[in-house]
């Protein structure tokens, strides 16, 4: 061996005594912090979620605080005789006595809802038996030829998280 040139043992020595990169205080902080932040971090999830239900449920009190104003309100104003009237004059058509009350009647057909088109009735027999005309209508409903219009969609099934 050379005298200028250390061995690789004497390396291998110099590069084990160096200090460590975490001392035992420091990892014992270290540790102590992680423990810190596992327990609170429990409550402190709590009181985020708590925080927010209160304001959730604030919210619902203020809600029906006004609907309780509301309906108090109305139950004054059923207290009025005038109010009756006009009530009972608007939606069951009262009248006074004298007068004369008008119903407009509109034209129902540009509102009616759709509807599935059905067959139509066969005539009933004239001057038969009553129930030879009910057995005419069994017959027709009984009959397999007619194209029947489309049954309901099944109904679906409830999700998953239904209830949850």
């Amino acid at each position: 061996m050379s005298a200028g040139r250390p061995s690789t043992t004497a390396r291998v020595r110099r590069s084990d005594s160096r200090r460590p990169v975490l001392s035992a205080r420091a990892g014992a902080a270290l540790g102590v912090v992680v423990v810190l932040i596992t327990i609170l971090a429990i409550p402190f999830r709590e009181w985020i979620t708590q925080g927010a239900r209160i304001s959730e449920l604030e919210s619902q009190v203020a809600w029906h605080n006004q609907r309780v104003a509301d309906l108090q309100t109305a139950r004054d104003r059923w207290k009025d005789p005038a109010y009756v009237e006009a009530q009972a004059r608007a939606r069951l058509h009262f009248v006074r006595p004298g007068e004369v009350g008008y119903v407009v009647l509109t034209d129902e057909t540009a509102e009616a809802p759709e509807t599935t088109q059905t067959r139509p009735m066969a005539p009933a027999p004239k001057g038969g038996p009553w129930w030879s005309a009910v057995w005419s209508t069994v017959a027709q409903a009984a009959d397999p030829a007619e194209t029947l219009p489309p049954s309901a969609p099944e109904p679906a099934e409830p999700a998953d998280t239904y209830g949850q």
